[in-house]
């Protein structure tokens, strides 16, 4: 890593556009995974504990939304799960998953536009990690639910520290109100970088699509 951890963080979370957020994403590629396990990283691991309590391995296929450089998948490769297909914004972060041979495609494709998968295409899907100020906006849930099919489940991370989770938790709550899904599971705000940023608090949920 050429920066400190501060630095590389700084540099995600102030991004200015789109372009600078993708850039700085593409040259921490190399070095992500090395980082966020020195962070004390948890989400990925308690993501894919819920996602073994609530999912099948027979389930398939599943889309990882957000991929990066396929933590989250990676660890459910090694628990039985197959047919996974990846999309990130970032193609940096993309080339370092396609060497992991654990998706069944790798697509560059942007949360939040509609997504290029037909209705009810995916058996679950997972989104850990992306769903913050900054990266993706509430009404990205509503093409992850058309996506997953009825009874298929949604397991994600919302950053929710300083406010930050509100209109993703308002926006959760309207689509339970228009019953598009129902909370099955979550945690409580946890530390997720206990090493880097203890201030930042994710909070994991499960919905099953109607």
């Amino acid at each position: 890593m050429s920066k400190d951890h501060g630095g590389i963080l700084e540099d995600v979370y102030t991004a200015k556009s789109e372009s600078d957020l993708i850039a700085a994403y593409d040259v921490w590629a190399a070095s992500y995974d090395s980082d966020l396990e020195s962070f004390g990283y948890k989400v990925p691991s308690i993501v894919s504990g819920f996602f073994g309590r609530h999912v099948s391995p027979t389930d398939t296929p599943i889309l990882d939304a957000g991929a990066g450089t396929g933590m989250i998948s990676e660890g459910l490769t090694y628990l039985g799960y197959h047919g996974i297909t990846a999309i990130d914004l970032s193609e940096g972060m993309l080339a370092v998953a396609r060497k992991k041979s654990i998706y069944d495609q790798a697509i560059k494709m942007r949360l939040g536009d509609r997504l290029d998968f037909g209705d009810e295409h995916f058996a679950a899907t997972v989104c850990a990690g992306t769903l913050t100020t900054g990266h993706v906006k509430a009404d990205a849930f509503d093409e992850l639910v058309r996506v997953t099919r009825p009874q298929g489940h949604v397991i994600f991370s919302v950053r929710v520290d300083s406010d930050r989770g509100s209109a993703y938790l308002a926006r959760q709550n309207e689509l339970e109100a228009e019953n598009k899904w129902i909370l099955k599971d979550k945690t409580q705000p946890l530390i997720s970088m206990p090493l880097a940023e203890p201030e930042v608090l994710h909070q994991v949920f499960v919905y099953q699509v109607a």
